[in-house]
């Protein structure tokens, strides 16, 4: 594994590319093999995972050397309209509703607190109403990605007024009690920060990303003792560890419940499918496919089962429990070198690009890639119909957010040279 990493630091510095984000969380995910006894054919699958790491480091040393690409320190474009800060925060006005709407009818705060860890099976039927809440993150790194690329008339009122938005969208994502959902947050921010202004040094990633982990660890314990509290003032009574390290054997976890006990209801490939099949209401296909995760648990926990929480599956185990165990080992590493292989060359052309791009299409261009980076890496310990509806929904969130200020961009400038028009006439 160290040679795997250093051979991924020596031949590209850039330390946001793929294949950094793919040894990180191979190494975060899956620090249990080094920490306790596994099943045989779990060190076999993560040998496997480090030699499909250093492929990913070979491609990136072979591609990039062509490309003489360069991160600069880059000088905020034209000045962006004073209308824009209206525009942002007459989009939060959605989801902003929406939560409050959520606390509303789960019967207020505490309630909602303390229904956080169950939210799976609480928060069922409520799927476009989480939609909308979710649009407040997207709205937010859009916030930050135009305050790094535009010059701004007053840079105080406005960095006080996106610290006021973020608190807001931390507040909102911890209620929907997804610690990625805090966490992703600030790393993405990191990564603009790098692309958009200048490089981030090493020392300071691995400081932020150490802090992140410990936030995480921390957040967990708090989620797992918020079912037992009925009061949310009572959260200094939380029981077990300061930290939650149960991150570490996120991927380690279900390979060895597949490969302890033998998994044989095979789904054919429709657990890839529900990736698109989730989107479909339950009232009109009430039976329709199981993802991943939920076949998992449910063979984890047979007959006690209770759908209140699930287990991700990463691609591996993904592979096993639809076309079984060589056969699908087999279709998961093929995928995963695909995936890697395109999150490579999307990687070349956006360093291609992003020395070419000026205001909405390089701030677009820069959030893209912010999201896909992490892609590959993320398929070693989740679970794929989760991490594609994720993906997907906040490129689209983000889209429709840049799609509203590009249309107010146009109008201004409509507005502007129709007043010149005017003045020139009279």
């Amino acid at each position: 594994m160290l040679l795997a990493i250093a051979l991924c630091f020596a031949s590209n510095r850039d330390i946001f590319s793929p294949a950094k984000f793919y040894h990180a969380f191979l190494l975060v995910f899956f620090a249990d093999v080094f920490l306790s006894e596994q099943n045989g054919y779990v060190y076999a699958v993560y040998l496997g995972f480090i030699f499909t790491g250093m492929s990913i480091s070979l491609l990136e040393a072979y591609t990039l050397p062509k490309q003489g690409k360069a991160l600069i320190r880059r000088e905020p474009c034209r000045r962006v309209p004073a209308r824009f800060v209206f525009v942002l925060w007459a989009l939060s006005i959605i989801p902003i509703l929406a939560q409050c709407y959520l606390i509303h009818i789960t019967g207020g705060l505490s309630v909602l607190a303390a229904s956080i860890s169950r939210r799976v099976g609480v928060w069922r039927g409520l799927g476009p109403l989480l939609f909308l809440i979710r649009l407040m993150t997207p709205i937010n790194l859009v916030y930050f990605t135009v305050g790094l690329v535009y010059e701004k008339r007053h840079p105080h009122l406005w960095w006080f007024l996106y610290v006021l938005h973020l608190i807001l969208a931390v507040f909102s994502a911890a209620l929907m009690g997804g610690r990625s959902g805090i966490l992703a947050r600030f790393l993405l921010m990191m990564m603009i920060y790098n692309y958009l202004r200048r490089p981030v040094k090493l020392r300071y990633a691995l400081i932020g990303g150490a802090t992140l982990l410990v936030v995480a660890a921390f957040l967990g314990t708090v989620r797992n003792n918020l079912t037992r509290l009925d009061r949310i003032d009572r959260i200094s009574d939380m029981r077990g560890d300061a930290l939650n390290l149960r991150m570490l054997s996120y991927g380690v976890n279900p390979l060895n419940l597949v490969f302890e006990r033998e998994f044989t209801d095979y789904q054919y490939g429709k657990t890839f499918l529900t990736a698109l099949t989730n989107f479909v209401p339950r009232r009109v296909w009430p039976g329709k496919w199981a993802p991943g995760r939920v076949v998992l648990t449910e063979f984890r926990d047979g007959p006690c089962y209770t759908g209140l929480t699930h287990t991700n599956t990463g691609i591996v185990v993904e592979g096993i429990i639809n076309f079984g165990y060589p056969l699908g080992i087999g279709c998961a590493f093929v995928f995963l070198g695909a995936v890697t292989l395109l999150s490579v060359q999307f990687y070349v052309n956006f360093l291609n690009s992003i020395h070419q791009r000026r205001g909405l299409s390089l701030l677009y261009l820069v959030l893209l890639y912010s999201l896909l980076a992490p892609v590959a890496g993320s398929l070693l310990y989740g679970e794929f119909t989760n991490l594609v509806g994720n993906v997907l929904t906040t490129i689209l969130l983000v889209s429709v957010v840049t799609l509203f200020l590009r249309l107010r961009f146009v109008t201004y400038c409509i507005l502007s040279e129709e007043r010149m028009a005017h003045d020139k006439w009279c």
